[in-house]
This record gives structure tokens, C-alpha cells and sequence, in this order.
């Protein structure tokens, strides 16, 4: 039963980033929530593009495929999905630093 909770928990976290993998400065930083998460609160400059949309509208943010693009959501799952988009479309420096609330913890200045 341990190991099968384990690789539950495996599954369900795998592609979730941490607020320490976050480069310095990125190109362009992705809030992949909903609008109204989105309006509620986001990382200053961040542009909101939700995850199952990001695949259509990447192209008239960059199709720079090395530029480096940070996505974060609520938890690390929903920008996980958009990273494996992005790198599906052969965007190669694309980090998911997970959750908004870790990532604007780490940032010096946020809102």
C-alpha cells in the first residue's frame, strides 16, 4: 500500500517545479490559472495565458524557441501541463517554478 501512495504522490507531482528553479530573469513569465485567479493576484509583468490555451498563443508571445519562460499556476500541476505544451512545440528553456504563492515568496519585489 506505501508503495503504491508513493507512486500516486510520484504521478501526481511530477513536472511541478520549485520557486528555486526560477532563473533570475526570464524572458517572459506565464500565470497559467484562470483570469479571475489571474486577477486576484499575479507576479508583476507576468502575462496571463491559461494552461489549455497556451499551446494557441504562445506564437504572438515569442517564437523565440530558446527564449526562457517561467510558468507558475496555484499548485505546479497546471503549469506543469503547459510546460510539457511549450515543449512539445520545441520551446527548450521553459521553467515551471510550481505555485504563485511560493514563487512570489522568493521574488524581492511582487505584489
Amino acid at each position: 500500500m506505501r508503495r503504491i501512495l508513493s507512486l500516486i504522490v510520484a504521478v501526481l507531482t511530477a513536472g511541478c517545479g520549485s520557486p528555486d528553479d526560477a532563473p533570475e530573469s526570464p524572458d517572459f513569465v506565464i500565470d497559467v490559472r484562470t483570469k479571475g485567479e489571474f486577477d486576484s493576484g499575479h507576479i508583476e509583468n507576468a502575462l496571463n495565458i491559461p494552461f489549455e490555451t497556451i499551446g494557441d498563443r504562445i506564437a504572438g508571445v515569442t517564437q523565440d524557441k530558446g527564449a526562457t519562460i517561467v510558468v507558475y499556476c496555484r499548485s505546479g500541476r497546471r503549469s506543469g501541463i503547459a510546460l510539457k505544451t511549450l515543449e512539445g512545440m520545441g520551446y527548450t528553456n521553459g521553467v515551471n517554478v510550481g505555485g504563485y504563492e511560493g514563487y512570489k515568496r522568493r521574488l524581492p519585489i511582487s505584489d
